[in-house]
Formats: C-alpha cells, sequence, structure tokens
C-alpha cells in the first residue's frame, strides 16, 4: 500500500491532493465514511466470532447429546434445531450445500433438445419455451442448478427413454462445491407469534 504523505489525501483516480485544495464539506463527509466504515468492519468481525463461539457450542452440546446415546457423530454436523425450555426461543442451526452441474449437463441437454424436437414437431411449442427457459444463464453467464434440477421433478412419459436418461444424467453431474453453515435466531411474543431475531442492519 502506497504511504500518503502528511497534509494529502488520494482521489478516486489515485492522484494526491493537498487537504488545504479539498472543500471542508468533502473532509468532513471522508473523515465520516472513514470511521464510518471502520467501524463497520470492527462489527462484522465481532458477528463473525460470535457466529463461530456459538457454532462451537451448539456443537459440543449435540456432540454431549450424541455420546450419552453411544454414538460417535464425527464428521459435519447436520441441521439443528435448539428450543428454550419454556418454548419461548429457539436457535437454528442449518447447512446449506452450494453445488455446480459437470460437464455432463451438455449430454442431457442434447437429449432433453431431442425429446422436444419429438414433442413438439408441427405442435405447440409452449413446452419447448418452458423447458428452454430452465437452462438460461444469469448476468455472469451461469446456469441455475436449482432450476434445472427441478426438471426432475416433472412427470413426464417418453416410450423412448431419452427423457429419463437425460434425468439421470443430470443428477449424475451434480457435485458439491462447498457448504455453508447458517445460525438464526427466534423469541416468541406475548400473543404467541413467532419472529425471528435480526442481525442485518438494514432491518433493525
Amino acid at each position: 500500500m502506497t504511504n500518503i504523505p502528511d497534509g494529502y489525501l488520494k482521489d478516486g483516480k489515485g492522484n494526491l491532493v493537498a487537504i488545504a485544495n479539498v472543500k471542508q464539506t468533502d473532509l468532513i463527509k471522508d473523515e465520516f465514511v472513514q470511521k464510518a466504515c471502520a467501524k463497520a468492519l470492527e462489527m462484522q468481525e465481532q458477528l463473525a466470532t460470535f457466529k463461530r463461539l456459538l457454532m462451537a457450542e451448539a456443537d459440543d452440546f449435540i456432540e454431549l447429546l450424541a455420546q450419552e446415546h453411544g454414538v460417535n457423530l464425527g464428521g459435519k454436523k447436520g441441521n439443528t434445531q435448539l428450543r428454550s425450555f419454556d418454548n419461548s426461543l429457539r436457535v437454528n442451526i442449518q447447512t446449506q450445500e452450494r453445488i455446480e452441474l459437470g460437464p455432463e449437463l451438455t449430454i442431457a441437454k442434447d437429449l432433453i433438445d431431442e425429446c422436444l424436437d419429438e414433442w413438439t414437431e408441427g405442435g405447440n411449442q409452449n413446452i419447448r419455451a418452458i423447458v428452454s427457459k430452465t437452462f438460461n444463464t444469469d448476468k455472469q453467464g451461469s446456469l441455475n442448478p436449482q432450476r434445472i434440477l427441478a426438471l426432475r421433478k416433472l412427470e413426464i412419459t417418453d416410450e423412448s427413454g431419452k427423457w429419463q436418461k437425460a434425468m439421470n444424467i443430470i443428477a449424475e453431474s451434480v457435485g458439491v462445491i462447498d457448504s455453508c453453515r447458517f445460525i438464526r435466531f427466534y423469541n416468541t411474543d406475548e400473543n404467541g407469534m413467532e419472529h425471528a431475531i435480526s442481525l442485518d442492519i438494514a432491518k433493525l
């Protein structure tokens, strides 16, 4: 990181500007933004530590329960729901896997296209539009794995067996990239309604 000489600020283009030449309101704004973001980074680290400690404590408790029942859990912990004794408070811990579809998907797409060609020949093209939309990419050029996997839930009868073969290939193409654990908190108000305890600053 380049050191900035005393009495200067660096602008958005990387140029050094003498503080004496900067408007007072811009200096006040810069000071506020610098201070606010520094505090936000501190709070972010506190929340990250808070999450790690609670996750570890919850895992220790689940491990204790397992030992009571003579079970060796090992590996990654699954989804867990814990309630206070009076049921007014709840903690949910969930593990969500991030998946991607491998190169086999190209083969499955070719089989699906063959099915669509046969089914829509000289007829209604609506089903082609619906299925083809599933393979649309986002702005980053990425496919939506969940949308493609949803095709497997469609009850489609195909005497050629191509559709089912394509669905099997899609299932085989699924690969888990990584996983992320979430912890969420809930409390119950005097009317018995449960509410999430939000740690999202935008919702506070």
